[in-house]
């Protein structure tokens, strides 16, 4: 697992947020292609924490929402997640399906293809992304979703990575359609300290201390 001692500065951190805004671009274009809608997005804040705080992160840790987890492998490893409070979860919903479940109990077997859906496209572009900037071979598995609330979803994700020695690039995450609502949420990239600093160097930016 990580230690708190995984420091990047502010080049790193410049470069972690082209990244993120590169990747997270493909992503809304994914959307907007799936949907036929358009969307602007937003990034308020990108953040690189310890495994450990990731849980203390996504919204209060009792409210429901819905994580969409892949694995990544090539030649950066590690594991990707994008996690939707319920509310926006619903939004997506309403935006494929036309309605959407009222409760977790509503969820039928359609509703939960479409979030399927839904995670691998934005996972996977971003990903894509990531791979087209850094000239790295780097895929997502297929998807795993889960609806639970937000401290079990996320602890899910950091028990698959947290066998290794990893960094969690936080990604809060703002999508508006044409009529300016609202899809809010977090995306997980949770790649191995040396594949995020292999991205670096891809990138020209030196290795973290």
């Amino acid at each position: 697992m990580t230690g708190d001692n995984t420091q990047y500065g502010l080049l790193e951190m410049s470069a972690v947020r082209e990244m993120a805004n590169i990747g997270l671009g493909h992503a809304t274009t994914a959307l907007s292609n799936l949907t036929g809608r358009s969307f602007n997005m937003e990034i308020p804040k990108v953040e690189t924490v310890c495994i450990e705080k990731v849980p203390d992160m996504v919204g209060n840790p009792e409210d429901v929402c819905v994580g969409i987890m892949m694995p990544i492998e090539g030649d950066v490893t590690g594991h990707i997640a994008f996690v939707f409070p319920w509310d926006s979860a619903q939004s997506i919903w309403r935006s494929l399906l036309g309605t959407c479940p009222e409760t977790v109990g509503d969820i039928d077997e359609l509703a939960a293809s479409a979030m399927l859906e839904i995670g691998n496209i934005l996972n996977s572009s971003f990903m894509n992304a990531l791979s087209n900037m850094t000239d790295l071979k780097i895929h997502a598995t297929p998807p795993v979703v889960s609806v639970d609330i937000c401290y079990a979803v996320t602890t899910s994700v950091v028990a698959e990575a947290e066998l290794n020695e990893v960094v969690a690039l936080a990604i809060e995450t703002r999508i508006f359609d044409m009529e300016d609502v609202e899809t809010r949420g977090y995306f997980l990239c949770i790649p191995t300290v040396d594949g995020l600093d292999l991205m670096l160097r891809r990138l020209g930016v030196a290795e973290a201390a």
